[in-house]
């Protein structure tokens, strides 16, 4: 989605942001960053690797008016270059500042670039690029002198890993760009994405797929949990993502005569889904383009251990979760007063 092999680092300040909360101010850089032919591809590595596979995408928003959230009226005064990059740069970095108003939020320098020749969904363009440092770490620096090795221990920061990051990428101007961001310190969730960024999904492909799969969670924990037992709700949820993986285009009806031998069973799937998305006043789509990067990030949530309070585990494949199922049986022993598992098997394995 994101093609960064032609792209251009047009201009990047540093500045560092403070906490308002505990009343520690910016530092505002007067001046851009020079780059050389060394630092600069290092940097757009260091930059968009974190978005090289990212599918998830965002806009801008703002529940009243689009025009009230702050980035989006700086991004269109960068991109119509109506005030010059400096000062624009300033007012992100005010922008973040007033954010900070819990103590745990952390300061760090702030590095924003302009991008020129970027692709996205083949499309070439340009971009802003916001970028939050936090963490530190220490690494050994080794000296030499006199033919004599010595070693130091030095402070900075890892080229492999952006703290927060977010790219505003010169599209879709009139229904807030397109976002891609990423936060790999959350502990604050509302921070970055939600009162800096302040950005919604874009209802597309990766996102109805999110969207469907978080709905056959739920009917599984609600729905078949409750009345078959824990090894049902795995068998159906497995049986869900080879479905999903096995297709590109998604259809509610042959998804449901697939996966359900029982019409009752189809009903109730069906009876679920109306009352799931009144509650959760969402939709949830009959058809849409299944989006697999979504699909590999959604299979890694489901589990696939059944815990017994006996201190035991069964762990059910997801390969061919039908199979399973002929060979695990489900029951309640009354002279124990016990439930339990009976389990088939030919050999067991090393």
């Amino acid at each position: 989605m994101v093609d960064y092999s032609a792209i251009n680092i047009d201009k990047l300040i540093i500045h560092k942001v403070g906490n308002k909360q505990k009343q520690i101010d910016n530092q505002i850089s007067n001046r851009l960053c020079y780059l050389d032919e060394e630092l600069s591809p290092n940097l757009i590595n260091y930059f968009f690797t974190p978005f090289s596979k990212q599918i998830e995408v965002n806009k801008l928003h703002h529940h009243s008016d689009l025009k009230l959230n702050a980035l989006y009226n700086y991004a269109q005064k960068l991109f119509s270059k109506q005030i010059g990059f400096q000062e624009i740069s300033t007012s992100i970095l005010d922008h973040l500042y007033e954010q900070s108003e819990h103590p745990h939020i952390k300061v760090g320098e702030l590095m924003i670039a302009h991008f020129t020749d970027i692709i996205f969904d083949d499309e070439l363009t340009d971009a802003i690029g916001i970028f939050k440092i936090e963490r530190r770490q220490n690494y050994f620096k080794f000296t030499e002198n006199n033919k004599s090795l010595g070693v130091t221990v030095a402070e900075g920061v890892s080229a492999k890993r952006i703290d927060k990051g977010c790219l505003i990428i010169n599209i879709e101007a009139k229904d807030g760009y397109r976002v891609l961001s990423v936060d790999n310190n959350n502990y604050d969730t509302e921070y970055w994405k939600n009162k800096f960024l302040k950005v919604q999904y874009v209802k597309d492909f990766y996102y109805q797929t999110t969207k469907y799969v978080d709905f056959c969670k739920s009917f599984s924990e609600e729905v078949l949990e409750s009345s078959k037992g824990k090894d049902e709700k795995i068998a159906f949820l497995n049986k869900s993502m080879n479905y999903l993986s096995g297709k590109d285009e998604f259809d509610i009806n042959e998804f449901a005569t697939e996966i359900f031998d029982e019409p009752d069973m189809r009903r109730e799937f069906f009876d679920y889904k109306k009352s799931f998305e009144q509650q959760k006043e969402t939709e949830v789509q009959d058809s849409f383009q299944i989006s697999q990067n979504s699909l590999k990030a959604q299979k890694r949530s489901i589990k696939s251990l059944i815990k017994l309070d006996t201190d035991i585990q069964i762990k059910l494949g997801s390969s061919d979760p039908e199979t399973n199922q002929q060979y695990i049986e489900r029951g309640f022993d009354k002279v124990r007063g016990m439930k339990y598992y009976k389990v088939y098997y030919n050999s067991e394995s090393e």
